[in-house]
């Protein structure tokens, strides 16, 4: 992106060094600050260009410069933005100049609107560079990562490769590497645009540190994204195409948007490649997982099982799953082998326990665990509240509990704190007892492809069990 011009080489007072782009005035190590190339409308006051240069008269002797530097929209030609004029006296002292300019608002959103920009920065005259960035705007303010407008994050895997990265098709995911054998540590990264209709810039940061949290590598990603594309793939990897510059230790990497931390992946580097999932840590949720089908679709039924076994106590709920888990297969074999049960299998389950005993996290895995066992197409966890489903007047609560259902199906419906859904006995004109009624309605049907898990606390789901004699 950055164009010096050829009258550098010759110049006798600078050789110019670079030109970026940053929106926070925040001051970081070795003089540095967050630089990036595309920016939200909502969240951008001032756009600034950073221009720096190497002072070849550096201990010899101060002098003098005159710089320009110019903003630009691209659109059907360039429309000037701004140019700002001044001149500095560079120390002889300053063997790197760096050169801080800015634009635009101090309030959020008022002045940039979305469109794609330059700076250009002209040096006694002549232009040294230019540095292009995008303002995006979806409408609305993003108010946290789990509402993200622009895209959700489906899955992140790792693997090794060389430099020029591994087709995608003969890549083998990895959750532990080899100290001896790995050169570039890649990640994969999957997401599905939310910001479908129109085209935009995507920047991802993917950096990789050590257990001492140490920046071993970064690589940033600036990707075009197209109005009708539904998933967008970014691949990234650091490290060397000569094994040996990873060590044994644990390691992690972090992906970052909009200055915002989105998931971060720990793996280790160890004696030996171990195929596997690594496990991707969500920014704004306890637990570490993702869409439960991308994040379990190397893995074995006993494998997802053994995941279970791995979370931290649960060790009740933990029993009752397993236990439930092996009956549905066993029922699931006898069938295939041709004996006539009297009931269907049923994969509906109700969780009950007080704050904090693991509902949420376990009811994640059984997607998973469904998923393996044939019973579920996807293995995905739609996860809803009562918000989600009733409606505030006549007419809008059947089409919210159709969507859910909708996006839900292939996978698990999970509601959490389902016993708001009936709130009394005597209130009729409550919608959320034409909620349960659906659901209960949805679990009669025939081929549903869906598990749904409703979830509470003991006092108030037995309320909620006995509203609707469908329930049981």
């Amino acid at each position: 992106m950055d164009k010096p011009s050829a009258s550098n080489k010759v110049n006798k007072h600078f050789k110019f060094k670079e030109l970026k782009v940053y929106s926070s005035t925040e001051w970081l190590a070795d003089n540095k600050k967050k630089y990036r190339q595309v920016f939200d409308r909502y969240e951008t006051t001032y756009v600034y260009v950073e221009l720096s240069f190497y002072n070849k008269l550096f201990d010899q002797e101060s002098w003098k410069v005159n710089i320009n530097l110019k903003c630009f929209e691209i659109k059907n030609g360039k429309k000037a933005v701004c140019s700002l004029d001044f001149s500095r006296k560079i120390n002889k002292y300053d063997n790197i100049v760096y050169i801080r300019e800015g634009w635009g608002n101090k309030k959020e959103g008022l002045f940039w609107k979305k469109g794609n920009y330059c700076w250009e920065a002209w040096i006694d005259g002549k232009k040294v560079g230019v540095k292009y960035f995008y303002i995006e705007d979806t409408g609305t303010e993003w108010e946290s990562v789990e509402s993200n407008p622009y895209f959700n994050l489906k899955s992140v895997r790792l693997y090794e490769g060389k430099y020029d990265d591994v087709i995608e098709e003969e890549r083998k995911y990895l959750k532990s590497m080899s100290s001896e054998e790995t050169r570039y540590v890649y990640s994969e990264i999957v997401l599905e645009n939310n910001f479908i209709g129109k085209d935009w810039f995507l920047e991802l940061f993917v950096k990789y540190y050590n257990e001492a949290r140490e920046l071993k590598g970064q690589v940033v990603k600036l990707q075009s994204v197209g109005k009708d594309d539904d998933l967008i793939k970014i691949s990234a990897g650091w490290g060397s195409n000569t094994p040996g510059s990873w060590r044994f230790g644990n390691y992690i990497v972090d992906i970052i948007f909009l200055n915002t931390l989105i998931a971060s992946v720990p793996f280790e580097v160890d004696d030996q490649f171990i195929e596997g999932q690594a496990p991707v840590v969500l920014s704004y949720k306890d637990d570490s997982y993702l869409s439960t089908s991308d994040l379990v679709g190397n893995l074995t039924f006993e494998e997802v099982v053994a995941k279970l076994d791995n979370l931290i106590g649960l060790s009740q709920i933990k029993k009752k799953v397993k236990e439930h888990a092996q009956y549905i297969q066993f029922l699931k074999l006898r069938k295939e082998k041709g004996f006539e049960e009297e009931e269907r299998i049923n994969i509906h389950s109700v969780f009950i326990g007080n704050p904090g005993t693991g509902k949420t996290t376990v009811a994640k895995m059984m997607g998973a665990i469904y998923h393996k066992m044939g019973l579920l197409s996807k293995g995905h966890v739609h996860e809803v509240d009562r918000v989600d489903l009733v409606g505030e007047y006549i007419g809008q609560t059947a089409p919210k509990v159709k969507e859910a259902l909708e996006k839900a199906r292939g996978g698990v419906l999970f509601i959490d704190e389902a016993y708001s859904l009936a709130r009394s006995n005597d209130d009729s004109k409550d919608f959320g007892r034409e909620v349960i009624e659906m659901l209960v309605k949805e679990m009669s049907s025939g081929d549903l492809d869906m598990a749904i898990i409703v979830a509470g606390y003991p006092k108030e789901m037995k309320h909620f069990i006995e509203s609707n004699p469908g329930l049981k």
